[in-house]
């Protein structure tokens, strides 16, 4: 029988691929990782817009991923200057708008994977139970202290 941390990580979840947080970083990936699942949701119901165009709200994805409107901006950035997505507003109120390019998206992954096979340097874990100058700050969230 599962438990409730079990069923939570089966379907309640974001998948981001690790080439894309070396290549970006964890914002940028998680953005990514986003508008992709926006992209096949409305692609797969046959609802793109003209063109290939889906909306999506700062605050759904804020709600999806945990993404600030400054950290979605600064990602949507990236990934436009990569040419994996487009954006635009329009409507009143504005609404923003993305066209992702598959294409580019799966040369930018197929140049992870070909990397992959040549590049054996992976990034060591650090053990945040050896000494006290390695530990995690203090943090609180909402009523839980870590």
């Amino acid at each position: 029988m599962k438990n409730k941390l079990d069923k939570m990580f089966e379907s309640d979840f974001i998948r981001v691929p690790r080439p894309f947080i070396r290549k970006f970083n964890l914002n940028t990936a998680v953005m990514l990782s986003e508008i992709y699942s926006e992209y096949t949701y409305w692609k797969d119901r046959n609802e793109l817009q003209q063109g290939g165009w889906f909306y999506s709200t700062v605050e759904n994805i804020y709600y999806n991923s945990g993404l600030s409107k400054h950290q979605q901006l600064s990602a949507c950035k990236e990934l436009e200057d990569y040419g994996i997505i487009k954006i635009k507003y329009h409507g009143m109120p504005k609404k923003r708008y993305f066209k992702f390019n598959p294409e580019v998206f799966e040369k930018l992954y197929n140049d992870f994977e070909l990397n992959a096979n040549t590049s054996d340097e992976a990034v060591e874990p650090r053990d945040y139970n050896q000494g006290s100058e390695d530990r995690l700050p203090k943090r609180k969230f909402e009523g839980f202290s870590f």
